[in-house]
């Protein structure tokens, strides 16, 4: 009887020794953070099983147009190379059609033997489904990414991967990157640049075959009129700009300036247009505040008439004292 006992005692170490040892060979081939959930399993702690349960679940899937293996065990007339039809199936021989799509190479052999079985064509089949040839492994990036185009990214993915395969965002992308899933084309899902979190977010999104990323352009604002620079700017990664920021972008005001008199030219809903009177001096002064602009805000900063009329008329008229005194009075009244 002891005999017996220590017998299952050694079995019941061995098997145990036996799974640690599959468990640490796992360990070497995944991510330093799926160590954990695996040392986890080994440790008997319950909160790692999701983890594995979802990596299982997010294996690479069979799409329409790809080419698999199907092979029934010790039965070559039953085996065969097959694509996948546009209605997810495939035409096994003397079978018909099974439906494969959206499945995993193992459910898809399962699901195949089953079919095998309830057509009472064998009793038990033994089937293994490869994928021979991928025609929809890919995942679209598109917009503000410095390669749109459409990229291979086998098996499942993040967001951070299909971005790096585009070779990351350009300068102008904005704060919005939107996701349309093939598996449910009818809800988008929206990754805001600016959270807290975005970098975490980019590698804990799931992006899989046939899904479209699209990296939206960020709004841009205009500073017209006398500054340095006038143009087109863009709100980077979706952040605002204020009067104050887009006036320094556009490299500040010219000496000839009105900063009382700029303005903002802002587009209303009905399609028309809003003046708001900005006094530079003051805002720069903070005895009055700097207001945020909305995307296709204008920013007008006008020439002083006065000044202008001086620098265009003094030069010619100090040539002489009545000259001279003349435009002395013009200034004196203008200011």
């Amino acid at each position: 009887m002891c005999i017996r006992n220590c017998t299952k005692r050694l079995r019941g170490n061995n098997m145990r020794t036996f799974a640690a040892i599959i468990l640490a060979s796992s360990a070497m081939l995944i991510s330093p953070g799926q160590r954990t959930a695996v040392a986890q399993v080994a440790t008997g702690a319950s909160n790692a099983v999701p983890v594995l349960h979802s990596r299982l679940e997010t294996g690479l899937r069979i799409g329409v147009g790809d080419m698999v293996q199907v092979t029934v065990f010790d039965t070559p007339e039953l085996s065969a190379k097959l694509r996948v039809n546009a209605d997810g199936t495939v035409e096994l021989p003397v079978a018909g059609n099974t439906p494969v799509w959206g499945m995993t190479p193992q459910e898809a052999g399962d699901a195949i033997a089953k079919h095998l079985q309830d057509a009472q064509i064998m009793i038990d089949p033994r089937v293994t489904v490869t994928i021979a040839d991928y025609a929809t492994q890919e995942v679209s990036v598109l917009g503000e990414v410095k390669s749109p185009g459409n990229y291979l990214l086998l098996g499942p993915h993040s967001l951070y991967n299909a971005l790096s395969a585009a070779g990351g965002t350009t300068e102008k992308a904005g704060g919005d990157i939107m996701i349309t899933h093939l598996a449910d084309p009818q809800k988008l899902e929206t990754i805001h640049v600016d959270s807290p979190n975005y970098s975490q977010l980019q590698r804990l999104t799931n992006v899989t075959a046939g899904d479209v990323v699209y990296v939206s352009r960020a709004g841009s604002v205009y500073v017209l009129g006398d500054v340095a620079r006038p143009g087109e700017f863009s709100m980077v990664a979706g952040k605002r700009l204020t009067v104050l920021e887009a006036i320094a972008l556009a490299q500040g005001t010219n000496a000839t300036a009105a900063l009382s008199r700029a303005a903002i030219l802002r587009k209303t809903d009905d399609g028309g247009a809003r003046i708001i009177t900005v006094d530079l001096k003051r805002v720069a002064q903070a005895a009055e505040g700097d207001q945020v602009l909305n995307p296709e805000d204008i920013v007008m900063v006008p020439r002083s008439r006065s000044r202008a009329f001086v620098d265009a008329t003094l030069p010619a008229l100090t040539a002489s004292a009545v000259g001279s005194a003349f435009a002395a009075m013009i200034l004196l009244g203008n200011r």
